[in-house]
């Protein structure tokens, strides 16, 4: 009976460690399989945390891009209308410095010389020269000119004159703000082109 009875415990003891092992073949799978989901779960995070990083990044440095671009165009374009203003008041300076009384009679006397015609000349100047342009017309121009012109204070005339011919409602500009706009019209867009980046 004793040796029934070992028997019994031996089997009862292999049955055990037969389900001890068996279970601890089972949690130890359980175990690398709940590993390898959490590893694959922390790499998939890993991964899409990089990708969202790097998308990220791309975006900020295109955003960084297009505003260096743009503040680069802004400075251009300030750079271009202070020098475009520097440009007009140095020539309206130059302009207005250029159109003596003079001058303006040299130019009465070149536009009378081509009138084939006698016609009334009404000559709008500024404030400071009418006195000098009248004394001029007077002193020296008279024999020059077919007509004797008429002038006359022109309101909004800083330097230079208006000419009309006839009567009529046109006038030749030779004013120092018509000069300063012909001559930057001209200057103006080829020094804009200058300013203009290389085309790559």
């Amino acid at each position: 009976m004793a040796q029934e009875l070992q028997g019994l415990l031996d089997r009862i003891q292999q049955q055990g460690l037969k389900k001890a092992d068996s279970e601890k073949e089972k949690i130890l799978a359980d175990a690398k399989a709940e590993a390898e989901k959490i590893r694959k779960q922390a790499q998939d995070d890993a991964d899409a945390l990089l990708k969202k990083a790097q998308s990220d990044a791309a975006g900020i440095e295109a955003r960084a891009k297009a505003a260096i671009r743009q503040a680069a165009r802004d400075m251009i374009l300030s750079f271009k209308e202070d020098l475009q203003a520097r440009l007009e008041r140095l020539v309206k300076g130059a302009a207005a410095e250029t159109l003596t009384p003079a001058f303006l009679g040299q130019i009465l006397t070149a536009i009378a010389k081509s009138q084939t015609a006698e016609t009334s000349l009404e000559v709008l100047v500024a404030k400071n020269d009418l006195d000098k342009l009248t004394e001029l017309v007077r002193s020296s121009l008279v024999g020059e000119l077919k007509t004797n012109p008429a002038i006359r204070l022109g309101a909004d005339i800083g330097a230079g004159m208006k000419l009309n011919f006839g009567g009529n409602d046109v006038y030749f500009d030779f004013t120092d703000e018509a000069v300063a706009e012909l001559i930057c019209a001209y200057i103006g867009p080829r020094l804009a082109a200058l300013l203009e980046p290389a085309k790559a």
